[in-house]
């Protein structure tokens, strides 16, 4: 995707998707953390009054349930947890957002997604969003986790990258190859924005009209990017935008 950058301050747009891109107020969190605890009981035989805590203990100390139960010993196919776990999402909430889709357009710099989710369940998100076409590249669970020798022969003690680790931050940086100086990070959870800042981002905590530790900025909704961070608007005449227009119909890339 065309972007136009010159005398901007920032040169990339790094965003975080499930309740960042639309609001938690959807129910699609509740809903995934309902999958998660039911595939918790019925796939890991996990003991039914241990879960729900457990769940939540996990997602606290580890970034996602799904790491915390790798670290915890668990052995479990990525792919069938991802299926059990998104696949059954309440999708139809998600409704296209052209006031989104137009300003991300209008906006000059380089736009990429980075999330924990698998790649499948990111396409969906972005595609009832209507929010095809306009991000470079996806960041994702496959792009962070990459199958070994050793996920063949059924080790699964090997660990999972994913924020809000620093580690994961610093793989972003490598991958996408950016200067974490002149990238602005959304993202709607805390910790992931204390660990973007330690990696060296300008971050904007989104879905929370208060600042959290960490935070540069913060937006109740993703929409007032340009009225909060008019740094990022650049001048450019009208047959750049009409250029950048065009261009949002390239097909977004998944890193992986």
């Amino acid at each position: 995707m065309e972007s136009y950058t010159a005398g901007a301050k920032f040169d990339c747009l790094l965003f975080d998707i499930d309740d960042t891109l639309y609001p938690l107020s959807l129910g699609l969190h509740q809903a995934c953390r309902d999958n998660i605890q039911e595939y918790m009981l019925n796939k890991l035989h996990i003991e039914e009054s241990q879960v729900p805590k457990m769940c939540v203990d996990l997602y606290k100390e580890h970034g996602t349930t799904m790491a915390g139960l790798k670290v915890s010993g668990y052995d479990f196919d990525y792919d069938d947890f991802h299926a059990c776990v998104h696949g059954r999402l309440p999708y139809e909430k998600l409704r296209p957002d052209p006031v989104l889709r137009q300003l991300l357009i209008s906006l000059p710099q380089r736009k990429i997604i980075f999330t924990n989710s698998d790649k499948t369940h990111a396409a969906t998100v972005l595609k009832k969003l209507g929010l095809e076409g306009c991000f470079d590249a996806i960041i994702c669970f496959e792009t962070l986790n990459p199958p070994t020798e050793q996920d063949d022969i059924g080790s699964g003690r090997r660990g999972i990258l994913c924020k809000p680790s620093v580690e994961s931050m610093e793989a972003v940086i490598e991958i996408a190859k950016l200067d974490a100086k002149r990238t602005v990070f959304f993202d709607d959870s805390a910790p992931n924005i204390a660990a973007g800042k330690a990696a060296g981002f300008y971050t904007v905590i989104v879905g929370s009209s208060s600042l959290v530790p960490g935070a540069d900025v913060a937006l109740e909704s993703i929409r007032n990017i340009r009225e909060s961070l008019p740094e990022l608007s650049v001048e450019a005449d009208g047959e750049h935008v009409g250029a950048v227009l065009r261009a949002a119909a390239v097909e977004t890339t998944v890193l992986a």
